[in-house]
């Protein structure tokens, strides 16, 4: 649709939020891995003083940034369909006023 003043190419964003879905499946993987990863290799750092310090600056920021890395998958599937969801409204809204309809 170009009015002169914005135009959407919708079957770019379509391809570019269909990306989104192989790039979250990628995270996903990753995400498996290190999961998986981290769950076999435990609490690492030992039990002693020194190890105990490292746990108590370490787990926090670690735990929450796990956090982060677990829904980024969802989160890029989620952006790509409402990207698309946008586009194909983008496309009906175009086809409607070119047609002269009014819903």
């Amino acid at each position: 649709m170009n009015t002169g003043g914005f135009s959407t190419d919708v079957d770019r964003v379509l391809d570019r939020a269909g990306q989104l879905d192989s790039l979250s499946d990628t995270a996903q993987s990753i995400f498996t891995e290190l999961s998986d990863a981290l769950a076999e290799a435990g609490e690492c750092w030992g039990t002693d003083q020194v190890g105990q310090s490292f746990a108590t600056g370490y787990t926090d920021a670690a735990e929450a940034t796990f956090a982060l890395v677990k829904a980024l998958p969802g989160q890029l599937a989620d952006v790509g369909g409402r990207l698309a969801e946008h586009a194909h409204i983008h496309r009906s809204v175009d086809q409607a006023i070119a047609t002269g309809r009014s819903d």
